[in-house]
């Protein structure tokens, strides 16, 4: 069976993009992030880089910011490992999914405690 091109060049730049943010990259709010997912446009002209931070639990907006400033840098980078003719262009999204799982299980408790009264 074959794998789609665009999911095995999703897991490429997953696993180089977090390598290089935690060795070459020095500013240290970008350093606090990893990568937790990446999709990666069927063309493999963009790529939409879902993180999390381990320092703040909210979405940042100067977290954003500092990604976005290091964003040709990591192009860069990613260039120089992988054999891709073209390096995708790379947007970055806070990755929410773990919030709403929270929120979720702290209403489900609440139906359980109101339901249990």
């Amino acid at each position: 069976m074959k794998v789609k091109r665009s999911l095995r060049v999703a897991e490429l730049l997953k696993r180089d993009l977090s390598d290089i943010i935690t060795t070459r990259v020095r500013d240290p709010l970008v350093k606090s992030v990893f990568i937790t997912y990446v999709k990666v446009s069927d063309d493999l002209k963009y790529a939409k880089i879902y993180y999390r931070s381990i320092k703040t639990d909210s979405a940042n907006n100067k977290l954003k910011m500092a990604l976005e400033r290091v964003t040709n840098f990591l192009k860069l980078e990613l260039g120089r490992r992988t054999e891709l003719r073209y390096i995708p262009e790379l947007r970055f999204f806070y990755d929410s999914g773990i919030d709403e799982a929270n929120r979720i299980d702290h209403l489900i408790e609440q139906i359980k405690q109101d339901y249990s009264s």
